[in-house]
Order: structure tokens, then C-alpha cells, then sequence
């Protein structure tokens, strides 16, 4: 297993365990309620004490188990919100997609929700703080440009469907398959596992390239000496062989003509489509595959030299 994935996994467990405690608390806070809540005769009403670290430890130990309650509440309700989208939004990338960027807001607005309910359990005066809002989300929406054109892009990106979850494309010249399109930025993640993540707002122009079927391009060197009629033969009649060792190619691979006249080889071209996941995997096949064949039938693949001519002295 990665360290990725069991790194993934601990989250999950992490996020159980403390479900299954706030749980706990909350199934205790309502059996022994009027023991907890009880000003006057529970087991932390303020006694007569002359210390004051004590009566303050009295008082707030009622707030803490309502606010495990609180937490617990929006643990479960997370879980079962992401749980409904997960298996409403799924069986198609543009679904995947929607998924993932409707998960983002509705957890925003859960937690912001949590953390009004959790100031009201400590005493705050929460209307006001909910009738000043607007007049706060003006000041911060002036300094907060950038983050709300961040989220329009976002949302712009999923609805015209130009950018899924599972699209391998090509951003700023970084190559990676589209991992997530959240609220604010899009991660990529490339063949090695290596995370990119960018604004949505910036991603400006980018190339898909998992709509149509990819043409990965090999180019072979032959020596200068071979006869190239012979060399288009060999590859004509050996087409389906090299096929079979390319398992990652749809169809047959074309032999385009030379490339170049190198100073060292004649280069030739060849092509052929695959899926876009396997584009590498697939030009690694091929060079191997026609390497192997035209070793098979004595035409050498050449290596740099040069060619040194001495003057004959007089």
C-alpha cells in the first residue's frame, strides 16, 4: 500500500474514533442531562469554594458537552451529506465533477454553521453577530477579489463541462489528470504522484487531451547505408507482430517517411493512437517493439560517430 493511501486510511480512522467519541459524549449528556444542567443541585453546579479555578471549571464543563454535541451533530451530518453525493453524483466524469464541487460548498457552509451554534453554546450574542454580517461581508469582499473570482471561475469550469474529474490536461506546460475541482483551485496529479494545484481564476487556457484518442510519435534512426525501400518492406510485413508487442496501441502504427537526415541516421517517423493515460507507455512500447524488429532482420539501429579525413602530405 502507498504511504498515500494509508496516509488517506488513518484519516478515515482518525475521523471515526472521533465520531465515536463526540457519540459517546452526547449519548452521556442526554441520559445524565439534568445532572450535567442542573444550576442548582447537578454534579457542576458552583459550590461554596473559595477558589475561583474551580467554579470556573464548574461552569464550563456543561458548555463542553454541548459543544461535543454540536460537533457530533456536524460530523454526522457530514458524513452523511458526502455519503448522498458520493452516490448521487457518481457513473460519469461531468457527475464526478458536480460532485466534488458541490461537497466543497455544502462542507463550507456546514462548518460555518457549526462554529455560529458552537458561539452560542459559549455565550456569544450570535444575532448580532449574524445582523453585522453584512455589512463584514462587504469589508472582506473588497479584499477577497481574487478568492470570489476564484469560485466563479470554479463554478463556470463545471458547468461548461470543458474540465472534468479524470481529464488528463495540459496547464501552464504541466502535464496531469484533473484530481478535483473545488470551490477554489483545481489539483492535477502526474504520473508520479506529484500534486499541482492551481486558481481556478488563472487557469486560462488549457489543452484537454482526453476527449479524442491521442497519437503518440517515435522517431527510429537507421544507418545512412540502409536501403529504405527494404526498411518500409520489413516493417510492412512484421505490422502485426509489432502490434502485438504494443498492447497499449489502437490499431495499426503508420510509418510516416524520414523525419531528418541526422548526421548520424536517417530518422523515421512513426505514429499511432492509443488512449491518453497510456501516451508514454505506448511510445515506450513502440520504440522497443520496432528496435526489436529491425534487429530481427539485420537492420541496425546506428549510434552517433564521426568520420575524421586525414590530408595526405606531399
Amino acid at each position: 500500500m502507498s504511504e498515500k493511501a494509508k496516509k488517506g486510511k488513518g484519516l478515515t480512522y482518525a475521523g471515526l474514533i472521533l465520531l465515536l467519541v463526540f457519540a459517546a459524549i452526547t449519548v452521556l449528556s442526554f441520559v445524565f442531562y439534568n445532572q450535567i444542567n442542573d444550576a442548582q443541585n447537578g454534579w457542576f453546579a458552583q459550590k461554596e469554594s473559595n477558589g475561583a479555578l474551580v467554579n470556573f471549571i464548574y461552569s464550563i464543563i456543561p458548555k463542553l458537552f454541548s459543544t461535543a454535541q454540536v460537533l457530533f451533530v456536524t460530523l454526522l451530518v457530514l458524513y452523511v451529506v458526502c455519503s448522498i453525493i458520493a452516490k448521487v453524483f457518481r457513473a460519469t466524469p461531468r457527475r464526478i465533477t458536480i460532485g466534488k464541487l458541490v461537497n466543497s460548498i455544502l462542507k463550507v457552509v456546514i462548518w460555518v454553521a457549526c462554529v455560529i451554534a458552537v458561539l452560542a453554546v459559549w455565550g456569544f450574542n450570535v444575532g448580532a453577530l449574524i445582523a453585522s454580517a453584512g455589512i463584514l461581508t462587504l469589508i472582506v469582499g473588497l479584499g477577497m477579489q481574487s478568492l470570489i473570482a476564484d469560485v466563479v471561475a470554479g463554478i463556470f469550469l463545471v458547468c461548461d463541462g470543458t474540465l472534468q474529474v479524470g481529464d488528463i490536461v495540459t496547464i501552464d506546460g504541466w502535464r496531469g489528470t484533473v484530481q478535483e475541482i473545488g470551490i477554489r483551485n483545481t489539483k492535477l496529479i502526474n504520473y508520479s504522484g506529484d500534486i499541482r494545484v492551481a486558481n481556478n481564476s488563472t487557469i486560462k487556457i488549457f489543452i484537454n487531451q482526453s476527449r479524442e484518442d491521442s497519437y503518440p510519435t517515435v522517431i527510429v534512426g537507421v544507418p545512412y547505408e540502409a536501403n529504405l525501400q527494404h526498411v518500409k518492406d520489413v516493417f510492412e510485413a512484421n505490422k502485426d507482430k509489432i502490434k502485438a508487442l504494443c498492447p497499449c496501441l489502437i490499431g495499426d502504427i503508420d510509418f510516416n517517411g524520414v523525419d531528418e537526415l541526422a548526421d548520424s541516421s536517417v530518422n523515421l517517423h512513426f505514429g499511432a493512437k492509443c488512449k491518453e493515460g497510456d501516451f508514454f507507455a505506448a511510445q515506450r512500447q513502440m520504440r522497443g517493439a520496432i528496435k526489436t524488429i529491425f534487429e530481427e532482420n539485420g537492420i541496425s539501429v546506428p549510434f552517433p560517430q564521426i568520420v575524421l579525413h586525414e590530408e595526405e602530405k606531399k
